[in-house]
């Protein structure tokens, strides 16, 4: 089993910038596998009297570029970007981009995105069935810039004619792309189309629905005749005192018998945040040194 980190993008974060580095060079010292993070133009689960500087946020695929010249083993990812809210093309160029500078550590995390404010604020909001649509438009079409010539695209959402994307990302066919997925038909895109399936507690991913969704997926792979999906995870551990606005996956001293639950299910890779964000570095070193040898 593999363990990664993830951040989120907004604030305090996004305020003391120079946090990420640290936070990155600090995941790979400890021998983390990723470091991932949140993709979101505002803060999301956003109450209606936020204030406007609860909403400062980093833009995500920036912030890589940026960690992959500070780093040299850790991978690097989104969890997840909201494939919906960019063009195809352009996040492809960018995705790629980051790729080569990282010299082939990008993970593509995507999702067909929830949070109708960030859509309405940045982009223009669809119903869910034509986010799932979108998605998948979306990834063929990146997929596609990665691995061929020049490309001709004629989707419902997304087109594309003649269009060049080089150089090449680094990695062969393109960095792996983890869908975060709770809903069926993006469960059954999961099978059809995705590296891994990556999706969140905070949004649903209990164990209940864990032991729901992984034979839906394994059940479409084999059915078009794909490599089954590695099956992660990501989520908050928080300390026993803290209180979470959002579901997290457990506190801090039930982290072992936690993921064993969700290890049973078939789950490969955990990428962890935690709680409160004044003790994220120290609890990221705990974790470290007490959780995840028990399973290596």
């Amino acid at each position: 089993m593999k363990f990664g980190i993830c951040v989120y993008n907004w604030e305090p974060f996004s305020y003391t910038p120079k946090i990420f580095g640290e936070l990155a060079l600090e995941s790979e010292a400890l021998g983390y596998d990723s470091f991932f993070i949140t993709d979101h133009f505002l803060r999301p689960h956003a109450p209606k009297d936020m204030k406007r500087e609860q909403n400062a946020t980093i833009e995500a695929w920036t912030l890589l570029s940026h960690l992959a010249a500070k780093t040299k083993t850790v991978k690097l990812g989104t969890c997840v970007t909201p494939m919906p809210l960019r063009k195809p093309e352009v996040l492809a160029k960018m995705v790629a981009t980051v790729d080569i500078l990282s010299e082939g550590r990008v993970i593509l995390g995507v999702g067909a995105g929830w949070d109708r404010p960030e859509f309405e604020a940045y982009g223009e909001w669809h119903s869910d069935g034509e986010r799932v649509q979108m998605t998948k438009e979306g990834i063929e079409l990146v997929r596609k810039l990665w691995t061929e010539d020049v490309v001709n695209y004629d989707g419902n959402f997304f087109k594309a004619k003649n269009v060049v994307l080089e150089p090449k990302p680094v990695q062969k066919g393109g960095p792996p792309i983890w869908l975060g997925a709770i809903h069926d038909k993006m469960l059954k895109m999961t099978g059809d189309l995705a590296d891994a399936w990556f999706p969140g507690r905070a949004v649903g991913a209990t164990v209940e629905h864990y032991a729901y969704a992984v034979p839906k997926i394994k059940e479409q792979a084999n059915k078009v005749g794909r490599k089954q999906p590695m099956l992660a995870l990501m989520g908050y551990f928080s300390q026993p005192s803290e209180k979470l606005g959002l579901e997290g996956i457990g506190t801090i001293d039930k982290a072992p018998e936690m993921i064993q639950k969700y290890r049973d299910l078939g789950c490969e890779y955990i990428a962890a945040m935690f709680a409160p964000v004044t003790r994220f570095k120290e609890m990221m070193r705990s974790f470290a040194k007490d959780v995840v040898p028990s399973f290596s």
